[in-house]
């Protein structure tokens, strides 16, 4: 007390008393405003194609320590994210992730849809008033215009315009949705074997690019066999190399290791997507983007967007049994680590932020699971929909009321029932009973009046609401049961509402990320607007998800 006494009695006593807890105040306060805390110099977002939960798991011990683990054991694990929409496309789920809203907010409901001002089926990322830069295909005539709101990515470079932004993919719908509307988007044309892009980024490729193309990369990566990366008797999370459930490549007999690809590169015009240096050759062109760019070294937060899209390549034609997907994932997981290893030099371990997606999984083969005694089966969409449009034309004697069925949607021919006089409502709930009374396979069935109309608790209504934009989706909805896919008998197909399609993998790591897991659910639609909290940006405009807490600490 008496120091306090003696203190009070000076002029700096005064001093202290009064201002030093207004300087601690504002101290503290300006730990706490937004912007204030450490951001990254660069994000790095990367989506596994058809990347299923269960590859984490099914491959771990085989995986090196840089790849998977490293962002596992070192970054924080959401185990328990899942899509919330239907289908579970590459487009759909891509926009997801960087929209953070679901198809019926964002537009882009599947890969392709019935248009029917135009009255025929257009691609997602189509955009007939743009051009290929970098060839002479019809590859590059694409944009994000289809896309009705903005990205994470655009979000970024509204905040500062010296942002850089770029998608990186071989399929163009794996670039350009995550790219946004303000970024740069590069993918992969076929014909010329070169990375392009469109009139809508820019009217000449970088130097950088050309040098790239220059350098013929694919040539090098298909001038030997594909050959397993461990010895093949390893290979014990696979069935057996020689089985009826795979495709083969043309040319080849059967679907066994070594795949000759010198020999088969001439007979198979994409043959570098569906092996696994189709992911080597994107990680390639990631590096040299990231040097060139100089990403992570400028003023402003980058962006770079990375899909690997082989994975899913792979797994259609093989399925997720095989060898051939199991040396895949082996060798993205060595990419995945080449990359973080560059990031790591280049940009500097503490300067960039990483999360690792996936867009849809995957479900087994059906002659595969019926050999294992699940049941399964196969959905012909032709004998399904002639089927309709015969029962349809009995009751009201008019051919071809159903105009097509794809996306397990029923699409009706409006201008065709208009001509005859006939009640839409009426015909579509005709077809909608049809289905579910009299085709093998089907779940539930629901119409688009439900959807806009109704609202209901059953668990694959709730997807299909989610993933219904009018304006580009059909009159009928079918849900399929359980181990039941579209058109494909032999490898692997994707798009309903169940877990092995729904649960997907997602790991932060990098600047600002705690070590750690979480078993709460997390959708696919929340990534986006805690990347909004992470960097101090606003959420993108028809953001349907929400920060993920364990990440943003909020």
């Amino acid at each position: 007390m008496r120091y306090m006494y003696k203190m009070k009695n000076t002029g700096f006593a005064k001093f202290t008393l009064v201002f030093l807890p207004l300087f601690l105040a504002l101290f503290l306060s300006l730990q706490f405003i937004p912007g204030k805390k450490k951001e990254p110099k660069l994000v790095v977002g990367i989506v596994i194609d058809q990347m299923t939960y269960e590859f984490i798991p099914r491959y771990w011990d085989k995986f090196s320590d840089g790849g998977f683990k490293r962002l596992i054991n070192q970054g924080y694990f959401c185990r328990n994210t899942g899509l919330e929409h239907f289908p579970s496309y590459t487009a759909v789920g891509h926009a997801c992730i960087y929209t953070g809203a679901i198809p019926s907010v964002n537009g882009i409901c599947a890969n392709d849809w019935y248009d029917r001002e135009k009255n025929k089926i257009v691609y997602c990322a189509d955009d007939d008033s743009c051009h290929t830069v970098g060839s002479f295909s019809d590859d590059g005539k694409m944009s994000p215009r289809s896309m009705l709101t903005s990205t994470i990515t655009d979000e970024l470079v509204k905040k500062n315009k010296n942002s850089k932004v770029i998608g990186i993919a071989l399929k163009d719908r794996g670039a350009i949705f995550p790219a946004g509307h303000l970024g740069t988007a590069y993918w992969f044309d076929p014909s010329s074997k070169n990375f392009v892009t469109s009139t809508y980024y820019m009217n000449k490729l970088p130097e950088w690019v050309e040098k790239f193309n220059g350098k013929y990369l694919p040539d090098f990566y298909l001038s030997s066999e594909w050959k397993t990366l461990l010895p093949i008797e390893q290979y014990t999370e696979s069935t057996e190399d020689d089985n009826p459930y795979e495709d083969i490549f043309r040319g080849e007999d059967k679907p066994v290791f070594p795949h000759n690809l010198p020999e088969l590169i001439n007979k198979n015009k994409n043959l570098l997507r569906s092996t696994p240096f189709g992911n080597s050759i994107t990680k390639d062109f990631a590096i040299d983007a990231i040097t060139n760019e100089n990403l992570g070294r400028n003023e402003a937060t980058d962006f770079l967007c990375v899909s690997f899209s082989s994975t899913d390549y792979v797994g259609h034609k093989f399925g997720p049994n095989s060898i051939e997907v199991e040396d895949t994932y082996l060798r993205v997981d060595r990419d995945i680590e080449d990359l973080l290893r560059y990031l790591d030099n280049f940009t500097g371990q503490d300067n960039y932020l990483v999360f690792l997606t996936a867009d849809h999984g995957v479900c087994g083969n059906p002659g595969y699971l019926n050999s294992k005694g699940i049941p399964s089966g196969v959905f012909y969409t032709k004998a399904i929909l002639d089927s309709v449009n015969v029962s349809l034309e009995r009751k009201y004697k008019v051919k071809n009321l159903a105009y097509h069925f794809f996306n397990q949607q029923i699409t009706l021919d409006y201008k065709l029932i208009e001509q005859n006089k006939l009640n839409l409502n009426e015909i579509t709930e005709y077809t909608a009973d049809y289905i579910k009374n009299n085709v093998a396979g089907v779940e539930n069935v629901c119409t688009k009046y439900d959807l806009m109309n109704k609202n209901s608790d059953e668990y694959y209504f709730r997807f299909f609401k989610n993933g219904f934009y009018e304006k580009r989706c059909g009159d009928v909805f079918v849900n399929f049961k359980k181990y039941w896919v579209e058109d494909r008998i032999k490898g692997a197909e994707h798009g309903g509402p169940y877990d092995y399609d729904i649960h997907i993998p997602l790991i932060w790591y990098g600047c600002g990320i705690k070590k750690g897991e979480t078993n709460n659910p997390v959708s696919q639609a929340d990534i986006a607007p805690t990347l909004s909290v992470l960097l101090n940006i606003g959420f993108p405009s028809g953001c349907t998800g929400k920060p993920i807490k364990e990440i943003t600490g909020n």
